[in-house]
Formats: structure tokens, sequence, C-alpha cells
């Protein structure tokens, strides 16, 4: 008896070895939002230590020093200097022209492709009768250049005023220098409650649509910590915690919303 608990106890510490020295550690150099405690980003790094443990890697996490908006992400990650792993939206020609290759999964589920307008409170009404694209577009919508989502709908002939800051543009939309503000179905309530200052609402009828999906994305001269990514996001996958990683985070982001009962405008990216 006592040969064969000494046998098991010989057994089960060279499983702990083997399982110790074959567990790696990645440094991930990501760039500083501008606010780290919000909740797509608790969501994000949830997503990467779990996908990463599925493939028994550690992970040591350092952030850029000053915040990064996506377009100065983009050109550290081109240049795999300050961040060797973003997750982004972006055309397949971009990636390619940058060298940079990607995870299979949609990151957000597919929901960051709905955009709701943020409007002034007592201009609701100036809404209610829109019923096409083409009654949208003399409506001033406000959109950061820098963003992905100010081509797409300046291409789709909407009116877009790109010059102003993230606060300007709020401001804008209270003076009504600005008459709406497309925002991601997963930001638009937590940022009308962070700024209680201004009288915005969700206005309820209408969602803005096109593909705009959030992969992981890496230069191609790391493309083993995107290998690892995918083979842990997969095993995630196929035990059905990717989808319940992801609905635990975003739950209630659709809750009052009425997203299927919403006139849709579909915008085409090009």
């Amino acid at each position: 008896m006592k040969l064969i608990i000494l046998c098991c106890s010989l057994i089960l510490m060279a499983v702990s070895f083997f399982a110790s020295s074959t567990e790696q550690t990645i440094a991930l150099k990501l760039g500083k939002p501008s606010t780290q405690d919000i909740p797509k980003n608790h969501y994000i790094l949830t997503l990467l230590e779990k996908s990463f443990a599925k493939v028994n890697v550690k992970l040591n996490i350092a952030y850029s020093l000053e915040p990064m908006n996506t377009k100065r992400i983009l050109e550290e990650l081109t240049r795999n200097d300050d961040v060797n792993l973003a997750w982004l939206t972006l055309p397949n020609s971009l990636a390619e022209q940058r060298h940079l290759i990607r995870t299979s999964y949609p990151i957000y589920n597919g929901l960051h492709s709905k955009r709701l307008l943020m409007v002034k409170q007592s201009r609701l009404k100036e809404f209610s009768d829109i019923k096409t694209l083409e009654q949208l577009k003399p409506f001033i919508a406000l959109q950061k250049q820098s963003w992905s989502d100010y081509y797409v709908l300046k291409n789709n002939g909407l009116t877009v005023n790109g010059d102003l800051s993230y606060e300007s543009m709020l401001k804008a939309l209270d003076e009504g220098l600005g008459d709406y503000f497309p925002r991601s179905v997963t930001a638009i309530k937590a940022e009308i409650r962070k700024h209680p200052q201004y009288n915005f609402v969700i206005e309820p009828h209408i969602m803005l649509q096109y593909d705009n999906f959030y992969y992981f994305y890496a230069n191609e001269k790391n493309k083993a910590i995107i290998d690892l990514l995918q083979q842990g996001l997969t095993k995630l996958a196929k035990k059905g915690e990717l989808y319940a990683l992801y609905t635990h985070f975003y739950h209630d982001v659709e809750d009052g919303l009425g997203l299927s009962q919403r006139t849709v405008f579909k915008l085409k990216q090009r």
C-alpha cells in the first residue's frame, strides 16, 4: 500500500513538474485607453486571460505610458513598437497594407456594428418622421474624423462634422451645432449616464448598421501571439465559454433599446 501511495505521489509530482515546465509567459503591450475602468476593457482583459490560459500561457500585460487613440495604436502596431496586440475594426485591405494579422472570432458578437443616435431630448420630434436614409442626410452627424464611422457615414451621403474632440461634440450637440451623435449600442447608455449635465436621450426609432467587427490584431512578426490566442479562443468557443463570457458582460446592453422594432438604415462601408 505504501508503495502504491509513493508511486502515485511520484506520478503527481512528475505531472506537476511537466505542467509547470511547459507553461510559458507572454508579454502583451497594449495601448492605454483614455478610460480603463469601463466594461468593455474588463471584458477584453478577461477574454485575453481566459483564452491564453486555455493554451497554458500566462500573461504579463503592460500599457503604454500615454493614452492612445485608434490611429496611434494602429501606427504603433504597424511598427511593432510600443503595442504588440490591439482590438480593432479594420478593412482587410488596410490590415494587409499594414502587415497585420488577426484572429477569426468577432469580439463583440457583431453588436458593435449597430449604431443608435444620441440626441437632445427637446429635439426628439424632429427625428420621429424620418423613415428613409435620404431624410436623415440633411441632419448633421457628429463624429471624429479619426474614427472609422466618420468615413462610413460620409460614404453613404450623410452630413458629418468631423472636426471636433469628443467633449466638443457633446457641447455642439447640446448647443444645436450638431443634430445627432451616432454611438455604439454597447456604449450609448453608459455615455449618456456619464454626462448628466446634458439632457441627452437615445432616439427611439432609428438604427444605423454596417459590417463593423472587432478582432484582435498583431503585426505579422508576432504571428505566435495570434496563433496562441486563436487556439485559446477556439477552445473557449467549443465549450460555449466564449459566448457565456460575452453575455456575462453584455447581457443587459440591449435592455430597453427595442432593437428589433427599429427602422434600420444599412450602410455600405465603401
